[in-house]
């Protein structure tokens, strides 16, 4: 019927508008020209022709225990670092829109979009050839963990004569591999895109793309052992929110946003720091509201992952807690969970008569702002209770100032009694808010034994942790722990697929690598056992302060990390419903060398199907 009645409307519009047409044309037969002026007499300008480029942002997934790549039905959060890039391609449009270039964006991440198949490289050949556009394709984001994968892709499109590049916290601490994939012809990107990325289109589109690019413009700021260059970002663009991207998630309307980067802390397991600095930088505050205002306006967003590794260190926390509670106050929905460190939320009460010190009332307004903007969980690095390994990775700011030294016997143990006690007030002023506490808890450090893995998980449900995270200790590369491991020759195994916080891959002084396996899994099945689990469902309601959004998320995620971890898989690292793959998306090689000879051997063929000498 519908189409019956637009079908009438349009020949009605063509029966009037073929007299009007022909009277048109008579009449246009019967005007006499003017006299041209020489400004009408000048010739049009030429067309201006545009350049495409077509710029594939690939997140590279990671081989499970059997080989295969990891592809989910649903994931769980979306990826920042794709949603930063495309904005920065966004940005790059704008600035030459003028110049006859555009840059297309397709994101892909392969645990929700599946692995990309060799006919999938020859499938984006052959579009870009019959589009007549350039291809050039970046693998982002690379974890150690995902090296493996991603170096594999990366091979495979360089044997396809694509130009590839390469970036992530693993190439930027890890000058090895730099080196072996610039040997391969490779570009490699090393720390924040903010101010380089514009440089590496200008090069390409230059023809003049180099082996490596890195920051050579902002600031200079302190790492664990140095000073890097790190860029402002202030000004910089805020992620593109892109709609069927987080449709491929557990939670469409959820997204990730960064408001700040750095950490002031020194972990020596931690390779945040020595990629983007111990100095923090912040985005604008009133451009970072402005996003969520626009995100849930126009795309739907009511929750956020806040993902500076520690917003109560951010410069700005104040200004964009005040904007979003105004936002929630304005009624509109609006939650989110935020990393932070244990200091923000550890005071004590007051002692009748005492005053709060201006630390105390820093610490209180941020919780307040926090619960008022809408945080439902604050995700805190306990990481050990043992006070001798906190100080062994020097992370002295989870011990009392009295206990940042060596201690021993009835120190060792005050100084323990006093670590409890410390995430026990943290845990309670949390609760208080109405914000529950997702603590991180690592496994495997030196002064660990068998037992630490289930007994630290009991303490983690007496000091009144609602979710933890368990990982083993790994000394990822561009970390402290790395380098030391590396001089003392204590690595046992160089597969960084296996450098997933599962997987030990290091000698332990006290312990043999199935004893931290076995350890780190007594954790998980003790905090995360059925009766437990059933007992943390039962008593939500009784939490002291805990709000209803806080209670529905822990019920939600405490159910999807009880499936996680039984599934054999790491919760942050996995989804829901592992989905088969075909045989192509199956491992074939290990080492760098090995994966040269695998994808490289028959040397590398152009767009145009020409075959190419190896890079030298």
């Amino acid at each position: 019927m519908l189409f019956a009645a637009t079908a009438f409307v349009a020949i009605l519009l063509l029966a009037l508008a073929g007299p009007l047409v022909r009277r048109a044309r008579r009449e246009a037969r019967e005007i006499v020209p003017l006299a041209m002026s020489p400004a009408a007499a000048a010739p049009e300008p030429p067309a201006v022709l545009c350049r495409t480029l077509r710029v594939y942002f690939i997140k590279p997934s990671k081989y499970d225990d059997r080989g295969r790549v990891a592809h989910f039905w649903k994931g769980v959060l979306p990826n920042n670092t794709l949603t930063v890039l495309a904005a920065l391609n966004e940005a790059y449009n704008r600035v030459r829109r003028d110049d006859g270039v555009y840059v297309e964006t397709v994101i892909w991440d392969e645990q929700v979009d599946g692995p990309v198949l060799p006919p999938t490289i020859q499938s984006i050949q052959e579009k870009a050839l019959e589009d007549g556009v350039e291809v050039i394709v970046g693998l982002a984001g690379v974890q150690t963990n995902q090296y493996p994968r991603g170096r594999d892709l990366a091979l495979q499109f360089r044997r396809a004569g694509f130009p590839v590049l390469f970036g992530g916290f693993h190439v930027s601490g890890y000058p090895e591999s730099r080196a072996f994939l610039e040997s391969c012809g490779i570009t490699t990107v090393v720390g924040e895109a903010e101010t380089i990325w514009a440089d590496i289109l200008d090069d390409y589109l230059g023809g003049e793309l180099r082996p490596s690019y890195s920051v050579s413009e902002g600031i200079r700021a302190k790492t664990g052992s140095g000073e890097i260059t790190v860029p402002l970002i202030a000004e910089a663009q805020l992620p593109a929110i892109n709609d069927p991207y987080l449709r491929r998630f557990a939670s469409p309307n959820m997204t990730t946003v960064d408001t700040s980067r750095g950490c002031p802390f020194t972990c020596s397991y931690c390779s945040v720091k020595n990629v983007m600095g111990r100095t923090m930088r912040a985005r604008d505050p009133q451009m970072v509201v402005r996003w969520i205002r626009d995100a849930g306006e126009h795309h739907g967003i009511d929750s956020l992952f806040i993902v500076d590794d520690d917003f109560f260190r951010s410069p700005s926390w104040e200004p964009i807690l005040e904007g979003m509670a105004e936002y929630r106050r304005q009624g509109n929905k609006l939650s989110f969970m935020m990393q932070v460190d244990a200091e923000a939320a550890a005071f004590d009460d007051l002692a009748p008569g005492e005053k709060p010190s201006s630390q105390r009332q820093k610490c209180e307004r941020f919780l307040r702002l926090a619960a008022e903007a809408g945080c439902y969980s604050a995700f805190v690095g306990f990481e050990t209770f043992n006070p001798q390994n906190l100080l062994a990775v020097t992370k002295v700011q989870n011990l009392e100032k009295e206990h940042r030294r060596r201690m021993d016997g009835a120190a060792g143990a005050a100084a323990l009694q006093a670590v409890k006690e410390k995430y026990r007030r943290v845990c309670r002023n949390w609760h208080r808010e109405g914000v529950a506490v997702h603590c991180g808890y690592m496994i495997g450090f030196p002064f660990d034994g068998p037992e630490s893995g289930r007994q630290s998980a009991e303490w983690l449900l007496e000091v009144g942790v609602d979710l933890a995270s368990f990982f083993i200790v790994t000394p990822l590369p561009g970390t402290e722990d790395h380098d030391k491991a590396v001089r003392e020759g204590t690595i046992a195994d160089w597969d960084f697929n296996q450098y997933d916080s599962q997987h030990m891959v290091s000698h332990h002084p006290r312990m043999t690598p199935a004893e931290v396996e076995r350890s780190y899994r007594e954790a998980y099945l003790t905090f995360y056992s059925a009766r437990n689990t059933l007992r943390a469902l039962r008593t939500w309601h009784r939490v002291p302060g805990l709000g209803w959004p806080a209670r529905s998320a822990m019920v939600r995620q405490r159910l999807y990390y009880f499936y996680s971890y039984r599934a054999g898989r790491h919760p942050m690292l996995g989804g829901l419903w592992q989905k088969g793959v075909s045989a192509e998306a199956r491992r074939r090689v290990v080492g760098d060398e090995e994966a040269r000879a695998q994808y490289l051997g028959a040397g590398i063929v152009s767009a145009e199907g020409v075959r190419l000498e190896l890079p030298a």
